[in-house]
């Protein structure tokens, strides 16, 4: 009985003090309402994070996408890939490779644009969702204001 309380208290301890587990927690909350603001416009906050790099990144080449944003190079292709479908980037030469380059096209560009007011609306929820997490203990570190919220 004693071996078996440690152990539940050992994986108690790893349930609440895992930070990647928190880490992923907060990326799911986080993520929910981005994507649904985003939804209308066919995006996802995963694919306006790419169009985003390509839009603002020096390096427009795939591994310097992959390193801005830490993707591995098969996400980040397999998501260029359904988004040059729709007509949002372009890569030269059109054909991929390792001197690939990428830009938006003017139909990404304009996307970006028409979708910025729903950012914005999940930026604004997500802060609320941060401040109630910290509020509520769920966020752990970091410096406290008066009221206790994380900033």
């Amino acid at each position: 009985m004693k071996a078996e309380s440690r152990r539940r208290g050992a994986y108690e301890q790893v349930a609440g003090e895992c930070i990647a587990a928190r880490v992923r927690l907060m990326n799911r909350v986080v993520t929910s309402p981005c994507d649904e603001a985003l939804r209308p416009h066919g995006l996802r906050v995963s694919q306006v994070n790419i169009l985003i790099a390509i839009a603002c990144g020096e390096e427009r080449r795939p591994a310097g996408v992959c390193r801005a944003l830490r993707l591995e190079r098969s996400t980040l292709g397999r998501d260029v890939e359904l988004m040059k479908g729709k007509g949002w980037p372009e890569s030269e030469p059109t054909d991929g490779g390792r001197n690939q380059v990428l830009r938006l096209t003017p139909a990404g560009h304009e996307l970006l644009a028409r979708a910025r007011p729903a950012w914005e609306e999940a930026q604004a929820e997500v802060e609320t969702i941060r401040r109630l997490s910290a509020k509520l203990g769920l966020a752990q570190g970091g410096d406290r204001d008066v009221e206790g919220a994380t900033r």
